[in-house]
């Protein structure tokens, strides 16, 4: 038997770090020495850390804009409408096929197109429902839109009637204070009241 050494070799020290930076962790070499395993701590933490990172990043950059979302819904729409058209003339198709080879008593023909039909009425009825589903989504987006353009609007609305009334109440503070002033002038201008009369 071969004594394996306890302080290893700088060759296994350079695949250890990139391997728990890359939070791969094969687990063929392991660090003996406390310090080591602090190193590879906070190797694999700044691993994890840069990872998520990169994501983050990443997933921004290949997050739709609001017009891009806009021409994606719209594309989608029509997509799903004719996928709907396509579907409906299946049905049809295949009820016509099932009326005609129910009248000529030809069971299995017309079993083979009763399948079909169901087959087709379920996928119409799945094609409805994710049209229904992105018609709603897309409602809700112009709704959240079109609420914060109120919501905006009233907010601009109310500080504009807000600054006109700090204006009517500043105008009318200025004409009480003339009012008050015409008082104190006019009462100081009255006679007094003689003391004979008393």
């Amino acid at each position: 038997r071969q004594a394996v050494n306890a302080t290893g070799h700088l060759s296994d020290t350079l695949w250890l770090i990139p391997i728990t930076f890359l939070t791969i962790g094969y687990g063929d070499v392991v660090p003996g020495t406390m310090w080591g395993k602090i190193v590879c701590l906070c190797t694999g933490v700044m691993g994890v850390c840069c990872t998520a990172l990169l994501v983050a990043v990443v997933a921004r950059k290949l997050e739709f804009n609001k017009a891009e979302k806009h021409v994606h819904n719209f594309m989608m729409d029509i997509q799903y409408a004719k996928e709907m058209k396509e579907s409906a003339a299946r049905v049809l198709q295949e009820a016509w096929m099932f009326y005609k080879h129910t009248r000529r008593k030809d069971s299995g023909a017309a079993r083979r197109h009763q399948r079909k039909l169901l087959a087709a009425i379920n996928t119409f009825r799945q094609v409805r429902l994710k049209h229904r589903k992105l018609r709603e989504q897309v409602n809700s987006m112009v709704d959240i839109s079109k609420m914060h353009m109120i919501l905006c609007d009233l907010q601009l609305g109310l500080s504009s009637s807000h600054q006109a009334l700090e204006k009517r109440i500043d105008t009318l503070a200025g004409k009480l204070d003339t009012l008050t002033e015409l008082l104190s002038t006019a009462l100081k201008q009255l006679p007094e009241p003689s003391q004979e009369a008393t």
